[in-house]
């Protein structure tokens, strides 16, 4: 090992300084070419799977084993990583085998058969497939981690007043800070419900994972309804709010606008009959019926005149005096009926009507009077706002307060890998430049003789090469600048100087 380091000292003190140079560039372009191709070339894992259960990971895990393909395990055994390059190849093969299952079995029970199997088992099996498809559609749901549904289907009888209805019981796990709303809670008993032969959803109990109710009948139908009107309220505001910093942000710029809105809808249903009976004006009407009557009667008397009792005294009969005449009689009656006029007035108010609007606008700047009172002329006309009704509306202007991460530079978002043959062309290419610079300032050889000197040929002080000048190439350098002096000085002579050399020649 000494004779070796010995030789390798000897070697490197025979080389050169800019030789010493360029051996090191090469042996550290060499290592740091190594470093970024373990770097570059090192096996990305992604996830494959995560939130397994213990059932469903073995199964991953014995599914990978077979296929050959590297894993990783994370989060206690919950999580199953492979190479990047294999995730959605993985992922499809395993889908297509039914891993993983979930923790519950569905339809895919009955891909084998049982001998010897009876009516009961088989309807037992059923079950628990209708069981497992349940949970899998449930757990779809973007708020729930995990369900488990339970379903009780009675015994058929032949008798209708021994049948009973069917059950069914739904546990939920919400994820984290998920919630779900009313309108979930009625979408998921219907779904169990219609999915199941004669089970209604009023059959149905849904609770979470802290033992909470959540579709108790009365509950959910008065839940129902407060909720449903405050999100109907909610999404009036939220409607105004951007109808207004949308129309004000094209004038004062995007995010300079700030609008708050308070609506107070009225729910109430309201349903009013009227009947009004008006008179008849001037004999104007509309004829119902009409009855006309007449009788008349004509006669000779020749004693007592005069009919005793009411009969003479009814005007218009007309009979002669004791002692004879001629007897007239005369009536007529005429009756009309009119329809007596009437008026009916249905009136019905829908829920959800604005009894009253309050809107705040604050503006970023500083606005003149003038131009407050016409944004609030605007904002009034743009939001319906009745000052009739008591509606009220504010508007001001001050300068916002600016945020402090507002300035930090955005943030450059790298390709998440770079393939590897790019960064082997770079360090080549690097370490060729590298090189190529040491050679170009590397010195010549202490035996060697520049060509400018050999040649006699005039160069500037600064082209010479910067080296030790042997004896004779500093009496050709002395030499040379003495020439060159009295060149300058004496031009003429030297002129002449030269002539004669050539004629002598």
């Amino acid at each position: 090992m000494n004779n070796i380091l010995e030789s390798i000292k000897e070697t490197w003190g025979k080389l050169s300084r800019p030789m010493q140079v360029g051996v090191g560039v090469f042996v550290l372009g060499v290592f740091l070419s190594l470093v970024l191709l373990g770097i570059f070339s090192r096996t990305e894992y992604q996830v494959l799977f995560s939130g397994l259960g213990p059932e469903d990971a073995g199964a991953v895990v014995s599914a990978l084993q077979e296929r050959g393909t590297p894993y990783r395990l994370t989060d206690g055994g919950t999580a199953v990583w492979v190479p990047e390059e294999e995730v959605f190849e993985t992922r499809i093969a395993l889908a297509t085998s039914g891993v993983p299952t979930g923790g519950v079995v569905g339809f895919e029970i009955f891909n084998t058969t049982r001998l010897g199997e009876t009516e009961a088992d088989r309807q037992l099996r059923y079950q628990w497939a209708l069981q497992g498809e349940l949970t899998r559609t449930i757990r779809q749901i973007q708020e729930i981690a995990d369900a488990r549904v339970h379903i009780v289907l009675p015994k058929r009888s032949l008798f209708v007043q021994e049948s009973q209805d069917a059950t069914a019981s739904v546990l939920l796990q919400l994820k984290p800070g998920a919630q779900l709303t009313s309108g979930q809670v009625r979408a998921i008993a219907n779904l169990v419900a219609t999915s199941v032969e004669g089970l209604i959803p009023e059959n149905v109990t849904i609770v979470d994972s802290r033992g909470t109710v959540l579709n108790s009948p009365s509950i959910m139908d008065l839940g129902s309804q407060v909720a449903d009107r405050f999100e109907m309220q909610w999404r009036y505001e939220q409607q105004l709010e951007n109808s207004v910093v949308a129309m004000l942000e094209r004038i004062y710029g995007y995010g300079n606008v700030v609008a708050r809105v308070n609506a107070v809808l009225d729910f109430a249903h309201f349903e009013q009959y009227n009947e009004t009976f008006s008179p008849i004006n001037r004999g104007e009407g509309l004829v119902r019926s009409t009855q006309s009557f007449e009788e008349t009667y004509t006669g000779t008397s020749t004693g007592a005149g005069g009919v005793p009792g009411v009969d003479s005294n009814v005007p218009g009969y007309v009979f002669l005096e004791q002692g004879g005449g001629t007897t007239e009689w005369e009536r007529r009656e005429d009756t009309t009926n009119y329809e007596l006029n009437r008026t009916e007035t249905w009136t019905t108010t829908l829920p959800g009507q604005v009894t009253n609007l309050a809107v705040s606008v604050w503006i970023n700047g500083d606005l003149t009077p003038v131009q407050l009172a016409s944004v609030e002329e605007s904002v009034a006309r743009a939001t319906g706002l009745t000052l009739d009704r008591g509606d009220s509306i504010y508007v001001a202007s001050v300068p916002f307060e600016e945020s402090p991460f507002g300035s930090e530079l955005p943030v450059i978002e790298v390709a998440a890998g770079i393939p590897i043959y790019w960064v082997i062309a770079l360090g080549v290419l690097l370490l060729i430049a590298l090189l190529l610079v040491v050679l170009r300032r590397r010195k010549p050889e202490q035996g060697e003789i520049p060509v400018a000197a050999s040649l006699d040929i005039t160069v500037d002080d600064d082209e010479l090469p910067e080296r030790e000048l042997t004896p004779e190439e500093r009496e050709r350098l002395n030499m040379r600048k003495q020439i060159e002096k009295m060149a300058e000085e004496k031009p003429e002579e030297v002129a002449l100087l030269m002539r004669t050399w050539l004629v002598d020649d």
